[in-house]
């Protein structure tokens, strides 16, 4: 695990990675405290991000995992252990609302989680549109593999995994098809269901210029309204924090 060599409150969290954009309104929460967040400042685990309207993030991982952030959107980085052991590997987000990229870094396929208020995501190597919002959530595959599973109170994401994996009943869907568009959808009655819908995720506004192109962490730079990288030498002297 990777904690943070910054100063003040900062010292005690763990930094897992750094903002490489950030358009307009975005402000984190960390212990409470809010600020602005800004292209090349470190971010830390159990963060909070927000988006106002028009407002767009970048945030890029130790692993060199990308997350695009659309306007008025809320995530929340909940876990990253970044270990040489693949068995204690593990990113886990959680999409409260708004619109995403996601495409994962070096990690093992099996340790990326994505959680929103109706479903649960593993990734398997993949890059994923995502629109999460309180009662549906919606993904569509853009590269590699995912099993997306409705969220249900005393049902774990592995049980499910599990059930899917050994031919039980499989309440999750699996996209292994580019373009594949998953619904997770909460009824009337409260009950959550997971189907295959038409209609993918349109995230084209906020995959205008270099926002949703991977980068790798370490070569990472601010990107600019204009959709440019400032600084062909990375983030800001500082901002990696030993790497």
């Amino acid at each position: 695990m990777i904690v943070v060599c910054g100063a003040g409150h900062a010292r005690a969290q763990q930094n897992i990675g750094s903002a490489a954009a950030s358009l307009n309104v975005v402000t984190r929460e960390l212990s409470g405290a809010a600020a602005p967040l800004k292209a090349g400042d470190d971010v830390f685990r159990n963060e909070i991000v927000r988006t106002g309207e028009d407002s767009r993030a970048k945030l890029v991982f130790l692993d060199s995992t990308n997350l695009a952030i659309g306007p008025t959107s809320r995530v929340t980085l909940d876990e990253f252990v970044y270990s040489t052991e693949v068995s204690a590997q593990k990113v886990t987000v959680n999409l409260a609302k708004g619109v995403f990229r996601f495409t994962t870094g070096a990690l093992d396929k099996k340790a990326y989680q994505i959680n929103t208020p109706t479903a649960s995501v593993g990734v398997r190597g993949t890059v994923l549109d995502i629109d999460a919002r309180s009662a549906q959530t919606r993904v569509t595959l853009v590269e590699g593999q995912a099993l997306v599973c409705p969220r249900r109170a005393g049902v774990t994401f592995e049980s499910q995994v599990s059930d899917c994996a050994s031919g039980r009943r499989c309440d999750c869907v699996q996209l292994n098809q580019d373009g594949q568009t998953a619904q997770v959808r909460r009824g009337a009655g409260g009950a959550v269901q997971a189907g295959l819908v038409a209609a993918p995720v349109n995230i084209g506004a906020l995959c205008s210029g270099s926002l949703c192109s991977p980068v790798a962490f370490a070569s990472a730079g601010p990107i600019g309204a204009g959709g440019g990288t400032l600084g062909a030498g990375g983030f800001p002297a500082g901002a990696l924090c030993g790497h």
